[in-house]
């Protein structure tokens, strides 16, 4: 004859209370899910304790503050090897489109992924709240001189145009970003109506065709 659970542990298991770890990812979540919709300053302990169903007295248990919490959110999502890590390959055998490409799809994807933490990187630079200069030096600044260093050196074998290696960065990067700006913030429904595949090629061809170095005039002769 089979055995069945009792009452009491049915009623045991039902009521079973979180692990301290399983609250805190709880508290990290609803904490991204308000500081993403409102920012910093309009978001308070006491709403992101009563969206995971706690006491605001038991959120500081977990965290001491609001500024702890925002820390923890923001350092949970900084953590890993940074993209530029996994183009460096690419940047050895000056492989441009290979360059552009991961660095325009792998910003992209990740965008569409966890447009929480993008919504997020926005409100900390508009508030200018004390955490966005060491967040813009660990996640913003590495990338941006990652391509202004790979367009100077481009410039020196005299593949690129003679330009200002960081405007040429900021004129990539910011391609990038105005379309996370438009899908993330304005109208969500871009990420699923424009392929992130044909996103990636258009940019990086507009880049590459306007930056790239002309040839001389006896080739084009030669070709006409």
């Amino acid at each position: 004859m089979a055995n069945h659970p009792s009452p009491q542990s049915l009623s045991a298991r039902r009521t079973r209370r979180p692990s301290a770890d399983e609250r805190r990812e709880a508290i990290l979540r609803e904490g991204m899910r308000c500081f993403a919709a409102r920012g910093f300053s309009g978001t308070t302990t006491r709403e992101i304790a009563a969206g995971v169903g706690i006491t605001e007295a038991a959120l500081y248990r977990y965290f001491p503050n609001k500024e702890a919490l925002y820390s923890a959110i923001i350092e949970s999502k900084i953590e890993g090897p940074p993209l530029i890590e996994r183009l460096a390959d690419d940047a050895a055998r000056r492989d441009d489109v290979a360059v552009f490409t991961g660095l325009a799809r792998g910003m992209l994807e990740r965008g569409a992924r966890d447009p929480e933490f993008m919504r997020i990187l926005f409100f900390t630079a508009l508030e200018a709240h004390e955490l966005a200069a060491p967040l813009f030096a660990s996640h913003v600044g590495p990338t941006r001189e990652f391509v202004a260093g790979y367009v100077r050196q481009r410039i020196a074998d005299g593949a690129f145009r003679p330009i200002d290696p960081v405007l040429g960065a900021r004129a990539f990067l910011g391609m990038i970003r105005d379309h996370l700006i438009v899908s993330i913030v304005h109208d969500p429904t871009e990420f699923h109506r424009l392929p992130i595949g044909d996103v990636v090629s258009t940019f990086v061809e507009l880049f590459l065709n306007g930056i790239r170095a002309e040839r001389s005039a006896e080739p084009k002769r030669a070709r006409a």
